[in-house]
């Protein structure tokens, strides 16, 4: 079975810092006697399901280029999802709670699923949205050795509410001698921990000399 992860982008598409999203201005119209219907898009390049590359914070850093066709394809058992329970009044997902039972340290590529989505219509969802802290990055560096990517239902890594630090582990793990890229505002709501993946085929929007972009990830589990 094949599931998505990310979700479409359109005019209500939430952005970070509640900033500027998506603008679709028509060009022609075919009920306006036009020949055929096209439009003109606007929005950032960080919005909806979106990945970062190390230029996002490095001027020497990787863009969509500098990675090879294979890189894109991830198979499952190289794939950990981690449910992360945090109180109400806690906005960064620190080691304490991460469940570190059933690990696999040859993960290339690490979920954390916070269930934020449920308010992706809401302020909340970009105002008060989780993100990682320092020494969880810190961990992941030092507990997956094979790590590419980390993907997140959070519309950013980094919490509005403690942009400094989210300013830090983006730098931590975007480093371009060895990067791990990220994968924001991810659609979970089909998957949990005990989700089984076959493969996740993830297709960034090809923009050379890019520092981020809108993906489409697909997913094929088992039912």
């Amino acid at each position: 079975m094949f599931i998505q992860l990310s979700y479409k982008i359109d005019v209500n598409t939430p952005a970070y810092g509640g900033k500027q999203g998506f603008l679709l201005t028509p060009s022609s119209s075919i009920e306006k006697g036009d020949s055929a219907n096209t439009a003109k898009w606007e929005f950032p390049n960080h919005i909806g399901t979106h990945i970062d590359f190390p230029y996002h914070f490095f001027q020497n850093g990787q863009t969509v280029e500098d990675f090879p066709t294979d890189f894109w394809f991830i198979s499952g058992e190289k794939i950990q999802i981690l449910e992360i329970n945090l109180p109400d009044d806690e906005l960064l997902i620190k080691l304490e709670y991460i469940n570190k039972n059933n690990l696999n340290s040859d993960a290339e590529l690490i979920i954390f699923k916070t269930g934020i989505g449920k308010y992706r219509n809401e302020d909340r969802y970009w105002e008060h949205n989780p993100g990682i802290s320092i020494k969880t990055a810190e961990w992941i560096r030092e507990n997956f050795k094979k790590i590419r990517i980390i993907g997140f239902d959070s519309i950013s890594i980094s919490s509005w509410q403690h942009q400094d630090i989210g300013r830090q582990v983006h730098k931590k793990l975007l480093d371009p001698k060895k990067p791990v890229l990220f994968i924001e505002d991810m659609d979970l709501s089909k998957v949990d921990e005990n989700t089984i993946f076959k493969t996740v085929v993830i297709a960034p929007m090809m923009v050379k000399h890019s520092d981020g972009g809108p993906c489409t990830i697909l997913a094929e589990v088992e039912k």
